[in-house]
């Protein structure tokens, strides 16, 4: 074969995959268009009310990137009526690989509902950016990430303005396939059902809010795996009780907070006691704590004298050896209603529910 018909073959080879591709795009677009559009009026018909200005699929060759203007969602029929207005949506898929979609909002975001006193309340929230990852598997939700570059919300119901320079959130089903290695001399936990881990960096907090600490949270980072099943039920106590009783642990697997002098670093297990307080097991290190619980003191938001037992089980343990940052060790039980650092009675928990 001579090379110029090595090179006809090749082209040939090219545009026939070219074709192919672009006839595997437009099928693609064109399902995720007729879908979307089949659930916005399953959606629809169910009481649920979703308007937009224009629907747009777009992104040939690499991508499948859906736009839409002036999204609007509410549920009238809720007893909260939830309403919200997103200006634009894009929504972001790869052919060749359906189980990951990316999404970002576009410009200030408006929330209304309505609360308990039948009060009809609004917040806006807008970012630099806005971030939504999806991962799916087996067709169903399997991670969801949310990552916002300094956003910003306000609402009447948070007394001022909320803020950050950056705020995620990570999600993951883990259905029992994942398990925490044991801490040293003890035993493995169950395996995880979920596993929830949020970030924050310099968090303003809305100027209405009195905090011993102050008024910024310099970083936040916590970590939260389930174990348990959670079971459908239109009652919390209900399900919650049935968490409970089947053993249901919430795992804190990092926790750590700069905010003002305070310096915490935290893990732990809780779960509920039958008068559904939390109990459990906490420890960790903590540095600055002094100052913190004057400015409770002063606030009035601590009694002297549970200050000082505070201070007093601390003092308890400052044998014990500093780490780095100066912070002393500590160990926190929740059981039967009390509060102990060490062993020292500092208050008391009351039921969540």
């Amino acid at each position: 074969m001579s090379v110029s018909r090595r090179y006809v073959l090749l082209f040939g080879l090219f545009l026939l995959a070219l074709a192919a591709w672009t006839a595997w795009w437009f099928y693609l677009a064109g399902q995720v268009k007729e879908r979307t559009l089949a659930w916005v009026a399953e959606q629809r018909a169910s009481g649920t009310e979703i308007s937009y200005q224009d629907f747009t699929v777009s992104g040939y060759p690499y991508r499948i990137e859906v736009d839409l203007d002036k999204l609007a969602l509410a549920v009238p029929q809720a007893p909260e009526a939830p309403e919200v207005a997103i200006p634009h949506l894009k929504v972001l898929g790869l052919p060749w690989n359906p189980r990951l979609v990316l999404a970002d909002v576009v410009g200030p975001v408006t929330l209304a509902w309505t609360d308990p006193d039948s009060r009809r309340q609004t917040a806006l929230y807008d970012a630099k950016s806005t971030t939504i990852s999806i991962g799916l598997e087996a067709g169903r939700l399997a991670r969801l990430s949310a990552s916002a570059q300094y956003p910003r919300l306000s609402a009447a119901t948070l007394g001022g303005l909320l803020s950050a320079k950056l705020f995620e959130i990570h999600a993951r089903d883990l259905g029992g396939a994942t398990a925490l290695p044991p801490a040293e001399g003890g035993s493995p936990t169950a395996p995880l059902a979920g596993q929830v881990a949020v970030d924050g960096d310099t968090i303003a907090l809305p100027g209405t809010l009195e905090s011993p600490m102050g008024a910024q949270i310099a970083s936040l980072g916590l970590t939260l795996g389930l174990t348990g099943p959670l079971t459908a039920a239109a009652d919390p106590r209900a399900i919650l009780a049935a968490w409970r009783d089947a053993g249901g642990t919430l795992e804190i697997e990092r926790g750590d907070l700069r905010w003002g002098s305070l310096d915490l670093s935290l893990t732990g297990t809780l779960a509920l006691d039958k008068a559904f307080r939390p109990q459990g097991a906490l420890s960790g290190r903590v540095g600055g704590l002094d100052p913190v619980l004057a400015a409770a003191v002063s606030q009035g938001r601590l009694a002297a004298d549970q200050a000082e037992s505070i201070r007093s089980a601390l003092g308890a343990l400052s044998f014990l050896t500093r780490d780095e940052a100066g912070r002393v060790p500590f160990g926190i039980t929740l059981q039967d209603g009390r509060v102990l650092v060490g062993p020292v009675a500092v208050g008391r928990v009351a039921p969540i529910l």
